[in-house]
């Protein structure tokens, strides 16, 4: 039985960020976004999205996890900054 249209949506995604990552490419980053947003104004779950942000606080690029800075909460090993849009 294969996967969900939506999961196999999501893994899509996934991969699009991954390789962007590998390859440092911001407009594929900012494409799967796009991606992402049109797929929730439509009623759909892209999955999460902030691990592939870059971090306003810590500076980590997207794909790369957030690291301490005094004086800023984390929230699930993330600064909650980059969560938000």
């Amino acid at each position: 039985m294969s996967e969900p249209v939506e999961e196999r949506a999501k893994d899509a995604l996934r991969d699009v960020h991954r390789a962007a990552t590998r390859h440092r490419d911001r407009g594929l980053h900012r494409t799967a976004l796009e991606i992402s947003h049109m797929a929730r104004e439509l009623g759909h779950d892209p999955g999460p999205i902030e691990d592939w942000r870059p971090c306003p606080v810590c500076g980590a690029e997207p794909g790369a996890s957030c690291i301490q800075v005094p004086g800023h909460d984390m929230v699930g090993g993330a600064h909650p900054e980059r969560t938000r849009e």
